[in-house]
Formats: C-alpha cells, structure tokens, sequence
C-alpha cells in the first residue's frame, strides 16, 4: 500500500499543501492491485517489434524474455496476439509509435530533472519550500521524503536514455540555489548529497496542433490509423483519471464489451461475495459489474491499513518501532506478510528485522517479499523499484548490495556468476544515483571489508559528510593533542 502524503509547504511566505509519496511502493501497488484482479504482468520483457493483419490493424506485438540473457542464455522471441494494444511508456512513447509507423510525427519533449538527497537534518519532518525565484529563474524545492531530504529540480531537454546521469552542473546549480537559504546556519556542502538522479518527464505536444502552440500540460490520448492507443503526459495526481480515460478509448476503439467479474471475488482482506448469483462487492464500495470503479477500488494493502497498525506488528514480531512504522506505511496490511519473512535475529531485541543498511529501516523480510509476492528479478528491482534505498543513498545501496544479492540467489536459485552479474550491473545502475567514481571499481570483498568509508586525500572536500578524524575546528580547543583540558595537567588521564 502507498500514500500520498500532505505536507505545508512554505512558497512565498504563503503556505499550502502538497503531496509526496513513495512513488516505487504506489507503482509496484498499482501492479500487484492489477495482478488480483485478472490481469496478466510481467516485466523484463521486452517489446521488440508490432505485428498487422492483412488489412494493416495492429493485431499482436513481437516480445523478448530479457532474463534468460542474464543466466548466461540465449534470450528467445515470442508472439503476443491482442485486440488492441495501448502504449503508455512515458518516455518511450515515440519508440512504440515507431515500430507503428516509421514516419510519425514524435510527440513528445523529454525534459530532465535532476534531483538531490540531502540529510534528514536539512529539513523539518512536515513542511517544506518552494521558490518561484531562483537565480534564473527555475522553480526549486526542499521537501522532506522519506526520512531524507529531497532538492530540486533542473529542467532541460535531454536524449532519452535508460538511466541517465545527473550532471555536476546541476548539482552545483541546486546546492547553489539551497545555500541561500541555509547558509550561513547550516554549511551545505557537495559530501553531504547522499545521492543524486536524473528523472526524464514525457513532456508532450498535440500532433494535431501547430509546434508553436507548445507543450500539452495533462495528458493526451490518441489513436493511430492501425490502432495504436497511445496514453502519453500526465502525472501522478491524476493518474486514475487517466487510465479510466485510457480503458474508456480503448473499449471504444477496439470493441470491447466490459462484462462483470466471473468467479469467486479476489481473495483480498475485506473483499466480500454479496451472493451466489450476484455481483461481488468491496467493503469501500466497488461493484465488479464490468463498469469502472476506479473512484472505489483500493490498492492492495489498503483494506486493513490503519495509523496504529505498526503497533501490533511491533508486539506479534518484536520489530523495532522505526522498522514497524516503515513497513505499515509502505505495505499497508501487506506488512504481515513482509514481518512473517523477516528472519530472527538472534538478538533479545529487535526479534526480527536484519536492517539492509544501519541507516534505513529496510530490512531483509522486503527482499524475501519482493521475490515471492512482488515478481523482482533482479538485485536492482529491489534496491530501487521495490524500496527506495538506491534513491535515497547510493553508498548505503553499495554497502546493503552483498546481503540483498545474497537473499535473492538463496530465493531464486542463483549460479556464481549470476551473482557476479547482478553485482555488476547493480554497481552500474548506482552511478546512475550519484554513486562517486571512485567506488565503482570497488570489488565485493572490499565493499563487505568497510572500504566503501574510505577516502583519498583529495577526495574529503568533495564526497566525504564528515571533517578528518584528525582534524580540528577552529572552535575547538587550542590544546596539543592527546589532552583532556577538564582536567589537571598531572592527572593521569593527560599521561
């Protein structure tokens, strides 16, 4: 289960509410939410061509299984047949749009926007910052997300690529911006960006429309002469509205006839059967009679989710309280089950939770659950796509890395060079996140040896989040080293 959560957030002097939310636990919701109520999901499947009929409809799609590639396989081709095919691919709209027709007009504008995770301590727990007048221009926000704090955002036209890179020049752009407001208080510095990432935003535009009259703000459904239904733009606010708008065109274009739910009703917390021949009904008043619900149905988890549900979970499985707080708000009622594949820690206290990262509350019962309930394939899949570590901080993830690789290969079976490869394509994706250069060469052996801490000379200035040990501010002490000034100098303490 996923909130999203109203925060006060200070613009101008004025305030208001806005919303943040774990966007990686609300997508993977919607999925699983999908996945129980008939649909077919799959992921690392790629599309690799559209297949017409003889009177040029779209009538099946051209897939490869990516995952055999990665035991060391020959990744094989198959065939999707379908009635129609929607094309929801964000950034990748255009590419979908292509194998349609090679000479379409591209409709959309990929923009970049790079955002910075600074310490929790950089902001209050509930409220944040938004300025309209930046040096330049560009709007910036401070917010705090997910125990950390989030900065941002630059907005520039860019390539669209799998993972692209957040550049120094809009760090700095964004470090620049936050110092006015900090400084001279707090001293914001570069090793103090625990990760920093570059999302690309499906900025779109109406084919049918004149260039000039530019970028469509919502979202924007079409349909190509073959039938491609494409659902491009939007955002998160209005993502329901979207896809309600989306099935409506595409029962519309490809003839469909919504019909009410056969069989017994999900077996979900709270879903009840009003009758042998009657429709099933959802405790939050979905009707499963074949028209939309989507104003009434709930993610999973949601059902048996309350404010106090970290509490039992912390007295039935001895969890700690930031760990238990973590997995309610995460999971909802799926947090049971997330608790009950948590490994005993042989410790009086906390009973189970091994943390991936001392700094997080994630632990190793969300590697377990991913796995078996939630379709991750991959080391990445969990430390980014499942939890949030990669995005929050990029050297935790390198550090929780062994241990997560270690859970998934005693899961799904995994050979030694399996393992070697999800490390190193795990290492890659993380300088992505911001990971420093300097760590990606590390070997897992060094990694699990605490050698991911340790900095060059000239490194300190520009990754580290400490001074030296060594060294000493200008308000400490003018005494030698080795003295404890409290207390007399022939004490023998000071010898």
């Amino acid at each position: 289960m996923a909130r999203i959560e109203f925060r006060c957030v200070e613009q101008e002097a004025n305030p208001r509410q806005d919303g943040a939310h774990n966007d990686s636990r609300m997508n993977v919701s919607l999925a699983m939410t999908a996945a129980l109520y008939g649909a077919t999901v799959v992921n690392h499947l790629e599309v690799t061509d559209l297949e017409k009929d003889a009177n040029g409809r779209l009538n099946g799609a051209r897939v490869r299984d990516l995952l055999p590639e990665r035991n060391g396989q020959k990744s094989s081709e198959f065939r999707i047949r379908a009635k129609g095919i929607i094309n929801a691919t964000g950034p990748f709209t255009d590419s979908i749009r292509k194998m349609d027709d090679q000479e379409v007009q591209e409709i959309v504008a990929p923009s970049s926007g790079v955002h910075v995770i600074l310490p929790g301590y950089y902001s209050p727990a509930n409220m944040g910052l938004i300025d309209p007048s930046t040096s330049d221009g560009r709007v910036i926000f401070f917010l705090p997300w997910q125990g950390n704090t989030i900065a941002g955002t630059t907005d520039a036209a860019c390539p669209v690529e799998q993972n692209p890179i957040a550049g120094e020049a809009e760090i700095d752009w964004i470090l620049n911006e936050v110092r006015g407001y900090l400084q001279p208080d707090i001293n914001v510095r570069r090793g103090d960006v625990l990760a920093a990432w570059s999302g690309i935003r499906p900025l779109v535009r109406d084919p049918s429309k004149a260039k000039s009259e530019g970028l469509v703000r919502n979202h924007l459904i079409t349909t190509s002469p073959s039938g491609l239904l494409t659902c491009s733009g939007g955002k998160w606010t209005t993502y329901r509205q979207m896809a309600e708008e989306t099935v409506d065109a595409a029962i519309a274009t490809f003839s469909l006839r919504p019909s009410p739910l056969s069989g017994p009703p999900p077996r979900v917390a709270g879903i009840v059967q009003t009758g042998p021949n009657t429709v099933h009904a959802a405790p939050d008043g979905a009707d499963l009679d074949g028209s939309c619900q989507t104003h009434r149905v709930r993610l999973l988890g949601a059902h048996g989710f309350s404010q106090t549900l970290f509490i039992p979970l912390i007295q039935h499985y001895g969890l700690e309280t930031e760990v238990a707080r973590h997995l309610a708000t995460a999971y909802g009622d799926r947090a049971w089950t997330v608790a009950a594949l948590c490994a005993p820690t042989d410790a009086r206290f906390p009973v189970r939770g091994r943390r991936l990262s001392a700094l997080y509350p994630f632990v190793d019962g969300e590697v377990r659950y991913a796995v078996r309930h939630e379709y991750a394939q991959t080391a990445v899949d969990v430390i980014a796509r499942r939890t949030r570590l990669a995005f929050l901080n990029a050297q935790a993830a390198l550090e929780a890395l062994p241990g997560v690789i270690d859970l998934m290969a005693g899961e799904l079976g995994w050979s030694v060079q399996r393992r070697e490869r999800e490390w190193g394509d795990a290492v890659t994706f993380l300088t992505s996140m911001g990971l420093p250069k300097n760590k990606v060469g590390l070997t897992r052996k060094q990694v699990e040896k605490g050698e991911v801490g340790k900095w060059e000379d000239e490194e300190y200035g520009l990754y580290a989040r400490h001074d030296k040990p060594a060294e000493t501010l200008e308000s400490d002490s003018g005494g030698s080293v080795g003295r404890n000034p409290g207390i007399a100098r022939d004490a023998s303490a000071n010898k």
